[in-house]
């Protein structure tokens, strides 16, 4: 037993490695076609595009995985079942059963590997992602000024009558930045530079209008050259340093960041409490003075201090009962706007599990196929493999969805796939390893369909 162990693990661990080859090969050209234009006509170093290529191959990595995982299962159990070698293992009284143990061995190794490496390596490859892509961005950003329309460019409003070949011409530029100031800059011509931080506008033959809505004064500066730095602002950027998304840390930051909300909605809670107690507490005040109030108008005394010093503390207490349920109502938005957030930081965390633990799911269910459909052909299997892993990421993803949205719980909308996947697979494992008619008759549309293809 121990000889088959060795020789079917051999088996799937070639066309594993060449499944997964062929995988990363398409997906990441794939990838890298569908951002070609990030890099046309930049100038960006061949370094520069080895780095996207390595750090985008993250995440393409984890899904190839299960994927060739798939493959490699149809085709080694397709390969010996074609040769009629599962046949002759079966004669020897090895039942299917009993060639899952090298086949979840092999499952439970990937399974292993893939778990740490989605937990804390490709978190790491998907924040060095982010910040090559604001390097590419700010380098040599994707920046055009059309003629004839308003162009809105950090904070400045830039019109241009022509442009020819990179150069401006009747140039105006209105900051829509500042409050107190309405600045704008007009000039005959001018060009524009991309740097690493921002853009340069250089400005020929034009005029500075400035005027303060402070101090009423108006300046008016000529110029023959000026130059005009724009520096960037990039959304999530801090600093030097990128914000990372949760995509972008690693577990036990996750877990970290789930229990700071779980902290800060226990503070909601808290001051929402605080704040209804103090809120019926100022409720029986204001009743109290506005009986007073009452009595002193019935009594004809508006005109004493008495009333005065009423009537003002009322109008206090009246101001606070307002910011107070407006604080209330605030926090209140605040609770399940966190809570929502934190379902979709649990659905990064079962995702990252979810998605290793289905080369095991993968593995139940190629068996089965690879010995009914008896092709060991890679082109064959991966058409009829294809089927599968869109069956699974439509289940992946609209779980995802509907756990972001607070639909439904995060372990079930990611595991869903997972234990759909799961339960087929057993039944399909479970009907093809009956000898009896009874079962195999189940199986002679589904085997025939596959033979076909």
């Amino acid at each position: 037993m121990k000889i088959i162990n060795k020789y079917i693990f051999k088996e799937l661990l070639t066309p594993f490695l060449f499944a997964l080859i062929i995988l990363l090969f398409v997906l990441i050209t794939q990838t890298f076609v569908k951002h070609i234009d990030k890099f046309i006509g930049k100038g960006l170093s061949v370094s520069i595009m080895f780095k996207y290529i390595l750090f985008n191959s993250g995440w393409i990595f984890s899904i190839a995985v299960p994927m060739a995982t798939l493959v490699a299962t149809m085709m080694a159990f397709g390969r010996l079942s074609s040769d009629n070698e599962i046949t002759a293992i079966k004669a020897s009284g090895i039942s299917n059963s009993k060639l899952l143990k090298p086949t979840l061995f092999f499952g439970l190794i990937l399974v292993i590997i893939m778990i740490p490496f989605n937990l804390w390596i490709l978190p790491e490859m998907n924040f060095k992602n982010g910040l090559l892509n604001r390097e590419i961005s700010t380098n040599r950003p994707d920046i055009q000024i059309q003629a004839h329309q308003k162009n809105e460019l950090f904070g400045k409003t830039i019109y241009i009558s022509e442009e020819n070949n990179g150069q401006f011409y009747d140039i105006s530029i209105f900051d829509t930045n500042s409050n107190s100031n309405n600045n704008s800059i007009f000039a005959k011509k001018g060009n524009m530079k991309p740097f690493k931080d921002g853009v340069l506008l250089n400005l020929f033959s034009g005029t500075l209008h400035s005027y303060n809505k402070n101090t009423n004064e108006y300046q008016k500066t000529s110029f023959d050259n000026y130059q005009l730095t724009i520096p960037f602002q990039e959304v999530n950027m801090v600093g030097n340093t990128l914000n990372r998304t949760d995509r972008q840390l690693s577990f036990f930051k996750l877990i970290e960041k789930i229990n700071d909300r779980k902290k800060e909605v226990s503070n909601l809670n808290n001051k929402i409490f605080h704040d209804t107690n103090k809120l019926d507490s100022l409720k029986i005040k204001e009743n109290i003075l506005q009986n007073k109030i009452n009595s002193l108008e019935n009594s004809s005394k508006t005109e004493t201090s008495a009333y005065n010093d009423s009537y003002i503390e009322i109008n206090k207490i009246k101001n606070q009962v307002s910011n107070l349920i407006i604080k209330i109502k605030n926090n209140n938005v605040m609770i399940p706007v966190t809570l929502k957030k934190n379902n979709q930081t649990y659905v990064e965390i079962h995702k990252k599990i979810a998605i290793p633990f289905a080369c095991l799911i993968f593995i139940l269910i190629g068996i089965p196929l690879g010995i009914i459909s008896k092709n060991g052909k890679f082109t064959i299997n991966i058409a009829i493999s294809l089927a599968f892993i869109i069956i699974y990421w439509a289940f992946l993803n609209i779980g995802e969805f509907l756990a972001d949205e607070n639909k439904i719980n995060p372990f079930i909308g990611i595991w869903s796939g997972n234990f759909f996947m799961g339960i087929f697979a057993l039944y399909l494992f479970y009907i093809s390893n009956k000898e009896n008619n009874k079962f195999n008759i189940k199986l002679i549309n589904f085997k025939s369909l596959i033979k076909n293809n």
